[in-house]
């Protein structure tokens, strides 16, 4: 297991947040918007202001967008376009592939219930089905890789469609570069948290991902209490997704209401999950938000980063403040994920559970 050390000096931050993020977290009329090239250009202070800025954000509402991420504007369009393709291609075919033991693969509208129990104290639990299909893929893995062999659970080989090679292509691009992306933002959230630069580089040798391409397709008839995307919050260290014009999304705000997140060009929203959220002993928010019925067809691209399979995601003990208790035991990421997507997705029939066991 790759541990936390429990003798990890606090680095405090040397800079204040920025008047920019300060009056956004305030105003609450949309998210924070943080530009992390001059970071990424390695500009002397750039790391450290976003540390600070990260901080005051995570700490107090848990979502923000980020522009001058380096992902290129064409990839993300292709993965989009891409995406809304595979949602077209025949039924036949994608129930071929319908989303079974290792919660990888097609998963049909309104054929599973999203229960999030982590956030029971803020939104009341789900009953409705979700009217949304989904394409669900873990990290790439071949036939011959230890834990396919092995049959380890949410560690099966991706469902590509047959009809659409082009789509398989565009998809690892994309995960290679939100992959970079995720792993270059890692010493930010260390000096978020006053820790070395490097604290989560031993986390994360071979990371893993979770990536969810969505389709929200507008519903006439939607039951009342009924989502595209029912409230919860996603169980990753953090979640990029690129922004889309078409509204929908939405999240929960500290006095609980829900805010429109309004559609900023060229960025991409990040989001802390419940591994940080574990880690910082609950003083990063993994914040709750939803997918209300879109005016148009909506399609999201979803990348959820994980920690090692092996990682410790245990409280760090130098993010425990005075006589401060641990809130969580320590397990490994692994430990941690296969309950919380149990826990989370609740499909019609438990026929999926059966395969490949």
């Amino acid at each position: 297991m790759t541990t936390s050390s429990a003798h990890v000096s606090v680095q405090p931050l040397r800079l204040q947040p920025s008047s920019a993020a300060l009056d956004a977290v305030r105003i609450g009329a949309n998210l924070p918007v943080l530009d992390i090239g001059p970071y990424l250009a390695g500009v002397p202070g750039a790391l450290e202001q976003l540390g600070a800025d990260v901080k005051m954000i995570q700490e107090n509402l848990g979502f923000f967008a980020i522009v001058n991420h380096g992902i290129p504007q064409s990839l993300i369009d292709e993965s989009f376009r891409q995406v809304a393709r595979l949602f077209d291609i025949p039924t036949e075919e994608k129930l071929k592939h319908r989303v079974g033991y290792h919660h990888q693969g097609y998963l049909p509208p309104k054929s599973s219930i999203l229960q999030s129990r982590a956030i029971i104290d803020k939104i009341a639990v789900n009953t409705k089905k979700d009217t949304n299909s989904a394409w669900l893929f873990m990290r790439n893995r071949g036939a011959d890789d230890p834990k396919v062999v092995t049959n380890v659970r949410h560690r099966g080989v991706n469902h590509w469609p047959e009809s659409l090679p082009e789509f398989k292509t565009t998809l690892l691009d994309y995960h290679l570069s939100m992959e970079r992306l995720a792993l270059s933002l890692l010493p930010i959230y260390a000096r978020a948290l006053e820790l070395p630069d490097d604290y989560f580089a031993g986390m994360f040798k071979a990371p893993e991902y979770y990536q969810r391409c969505a389709y929200y397709h507008p519903e006439e008839h939607i039951e009342e209490g009924q989502f595209a995307l029912a409230p919860h919050s996603d169980g990753s260290f953090l979640t990029l997704l690129p922004m889309t014009p078409i509204p929908g999304l939405q999240f929960m705000t500290p006095s609980r209401n829900w805010l429109d997140v309004r559609y900023i060009e060229g960025a991409l929203i990040v989001n802390t999950g419940q591994v940080l959220n574990r880690l910082s002993n609950d003083h990063f928010i993994a914040t709750p938000h939803r997918v209300v019925n879109p005016p148009g067809k909506r399609y999201a691209l979803v990348f959820f980063f994980y920690p090692d399979d092996d990682a410790s995601i245990a409280p760090i003990p130098a993010c425990l403040g005075a006589g401060e208790a641990p809130r969580y035991d320590d397990r490994t990421l692994y430990e941690f994920f296969v309950p919380y997507l149990d826990d989370l997705y609740h499909y019609n029939d438990k026929i999926f559970m059966a395969e490949n066991q």
